[in-house]
């Protein structure tokens, strides 16, 4: 995990970011392994109609899972009711059960936390530099992000869903999600197109080809996501990138069009438009690709069952993990 500084920086950001300021408390808490990041007047992330302040905690990460005992001790000298733990540290969330009903208790444990941070990245609310820890020769690496750096560059795509409520519409609200980014691959394109009477003219267009879906479009720069997160970066299953030939294929009927040629009347009174098709010369075409990426989420299931669901299609892909 992020390393404490790091993450009570990261936790700050984001709260920032949507407009939530995290007031300083009165007095420092020496509670063990709870750290007191500071008192919210309200955090947009929580699912809650209670308008009462909330402390918001940090507890670092260990190689041992949150205890009762603990927790027991925490609430002895925590102040106030309403807590919201971010807690690097697994725990079972029966441990909350025996603390007084007076506490109003958010708990998150790694994974929603880590699902919390990567869901800020891709909305941009926060934007992840990778970079070496200065301890270390080698990059410290986030168990969420991978830091390749010959990867930054990627093209990345504008995310169309909302993963709460694609959740939320699937009844799957208790799902485990891991945000990351599915590859895909822009083309630029370039070729001749025929029209009547053999006229001639070169064009270049720029295309999409998502192999998650098996579909290929036109690419616009309106859909570019500014920020792109560094997040782990999937492969479709084998087989399902285009082979040239294949992809000639598919894009002729996107690169065909008729266009509007002459107009003329008809007794005198009516005028009509006459089309005529233009077609593309496909021994001429051009193809070259850069790498693209889509973001995504991995869905863990209560089986250990995983699927990749598409954030511009709102469907669910195998994958090999």
């Amino acid at each position: 995990m992020i390393q404490s500084e790091t993450m009570e920086d990261t936790v700050r950001d984001i709260l920032a970011s949507r407009t939530v300021r995290l007031e300083p408390v009165s007095q420092t808490f020496q509670i063990y392994g709870f750290r007191c990041l500071g008192l919210a007047e309200k955090i947009l992330d929580l699912d809650s109609n209670d308008s009462s302040p909330v402390y918001v905690w940090h507890v670092q990460d260990d190689i041992l899972p949150l205890s009762k005992n603990e927790i027991e001790r925490w609430s002895v000298d925590a102040p106030g009711t309403r807590h919201w733990i971010l807690s690097e540290r697994e725990f079972n969330e029966n441990i909350f059960d025996q603390i007084s009903s007076d506490f109003k208790i958010d708990a998150w444990g790694p994974e929603k936390l880590s699902s919390w941070i990567g869901q800020a990245v891709l909305r941009g609310d926060l934007v992840v530099n990778s970079g070496l820890n200065e301890k270390s020769e080698e990059p410290e690496i986030h168990d969420l992000y991978e830091k390749k750096s010959q990867n930054s560059n990627f093209l990345t795509l504008m995310p169309l869903i909302e993963i709460n409520k694609w959740l939320d519409n699937e009844s799957l609200n208790m799902l485990n999600t891991l945000p990351v980014l599915i590859n895909a691959r822009l083309w630029e394109v370039s070729g001749v197109m025929i029209g009547p009477n053999s006229i001639k003219e070169t064009k270049s267009w720029s295309f999409i080809e998502d192999p998650w879906s098996g579909k290929i479009h036109q690419f616009d720069s309106s859909e570019i996501l500014n920020n792109s997160p560094d997040l782990r970066k999937i492969e479709p299953i084998d087989g399902s990138w285009n082979t040239i030939e294949s992809l000639k294929i598919k894009l002729k009927p996107l690169l065909d069009f008729r266009k509007k040629e002459k107009t003329f009347e008809v007794n005198e009174k009516v005028k009509s438009i006459m089309l005529e098709w233009w077609r593309v010369d496909l021994d001429t075409l051009s193809l070259e690709y850069n790498h693209a990426q889509i973001p995504g989420w991995i869905l863990i299931f209560e089986d250990g069952a995983k699927k990749i669901l598409h954030s511009r299609n709102g469907k669910t892909y195998s994958f090999n993990d």
